[in-house]
């Protein structure tokens, strides 16, 4: 062989070689998922450790624990509206101030997903409504339903170690505020990263359906939770959930380009109501307020203007002999944001204006507001 003959062949084994390397080097499509994955027979014929996998890559993290998933025994979905737990700190009490139906349902639905987790270890069980059922919804494909599903399955930690002291485990006490601001950044993330996935892979989802109007205001709140969610990840670009920048706020979930730093309660009110025992403090925060003039009529629009100067505020709870005493101060970005929410409370509420709280003692049942520069404290006097 010539020269050239030899130029030529090393020319083609060098670029056979950097093929072959370029093959090796490009990373093959996702197709395990880093934990086991346990399916029934009752569910759709899917490749679900594959749709797991590509769960993990979309959103950048990985599940901890291994998978049970499987269709609900219920053939019309199951119920998963929240319980009271997430608004246990506002109360009775509390939700009476503002005027809400206190019974944890105000009307029978289906749902289409719940997960039941060990808090120490164990695998993730996720039950889901049959086919036909998600057939029948609109906003969301069975794809996108599993995508969100095992996306919020990837957030759940491994086991606690034996050895972490309880104490070390144990939760501090939360606001509604802030239990609403996680559970929107978590179910936001969800949703976000199943948008990507059907987008990528196929099937459908339409969260702005989420928004639509709805008679339980229980429901309206959480919907406007995961809507809201959805968008702040999306304008975020939210895959996972960093610690360092979770919100503590639903205003921050709501605004996300509006600086809000929500870390403490504003000071309680002074009262002159003799004999009075304090039993709770909690944060409502902006979602909550926005969810509550819907729900007394208040058009989306109206609420959503009325509740957007929110920077916080504090609903406290007190006994006094056999009655029920419920202050709330709000405070506002400016005396224009104070007067606007002020207009639509006086729209919705029947009260008596006074100079100040403190001025109030309580002898009869009846609500009293008293306005300054930039908050508004309302006091409840219960029957």
């Amino acid at each position: 062989m010539n020269v050239r003959g030899w130029l030529i062949a090393a020319a083609i084994l060098v670029l056979a070689l950097g093929a072959l390397h370029a093959v090796e080097v490009t990373p093959p499509e996702a197709d395990e998922p880093n934990v086991d994955i346990e399916t029934c027979d009752s569910l759709p014929s899917y490749d679900y450790e594959r749709m797991a996998a590509r769960v993990e890559e979309i959103k950048g993290t990985q599940l901890e624990r291994n998978v049970s998933m499987c269709v609900e025994r219920e053939e019309g979905g199951i119920d998963t509206t929240p319980n009271q737990g997430q608004f246990a700190r506002i109360g009775e009490p509390g939700l009476s101030f503002f005027g809400l139906d206190v019974t944890p349902n105000s009307r029978v639905r289906s749902s289409l997903g719940h997960t039941s987790v060990s808090l120490n270890g164990g695998p993730v069980e996720i039950f889901l409504a049959n086919e036909s059922v998600v057939e029948n919804v609109s906003w969301i494909s069975y794809e996108g339903l599993v995508a969100h599903e095992l996306s919020d399955a990837s957030r759940i930690p491994a086991e606690i170690p034996d050895d972490v002291p309880r104490n070390e485990q144990a939760t501090p006490p939360q606001t509604t505020d802030g239990l609403l601001s996680q559970q929107a950044l978590a179910n936001g993330v969800s949703l976000y990263v199943a948008d990507r996935y059907v987008e990528r892979y196929g099937g459908h989802l339409n969260v702005s359906v989420l928004d639509a109007n709805e008679s339980n205001w229980k429901r309206r709140v959480v919907q406007s939770a995961y809507s809201s969610g959805y968008r702040y990840s999306v304008q975020t670009n939210q895959r996972s959930i960093p610690e360092t920048s979770t919100p503590n706020s639903t205003a921050q979930i709501l605004h996300p380009n509006r600086e809000i730093d929500v870390v403490r309660l504003p000071e309680r009110p002074n009262l002159s109501i003799d004999s009075v025992e304090h039993v709770k403090s909690d944060r409502v925060g902006e979602l909550f307020l926005r969810g509550t003039f819907r729900t007394n009529g208040v058009s989306a629009e109206r609420a959503a203007a009325a509740a957007a100067g929110w920077t916080n505020d504090r609903l406290d709870h007190y006994r006094a002999d056999n009655s029920t005493v419920v202050s709330w101060r709000v405070t506002w970005q400016n005396a224009s944001e104070r007067a606007e929410f002020v207009e639509t409370y006086d729209a919705v509420y029947d009260y008596e204006r006074v100079e100040a709280i403190r001025e109030v003692d309580c002898g009869e049942p009846g609500r009293y507001l008293s306005a300054s520069q930039n908050a508004v404290t309302v006091l409840q006097c219960g029957g």
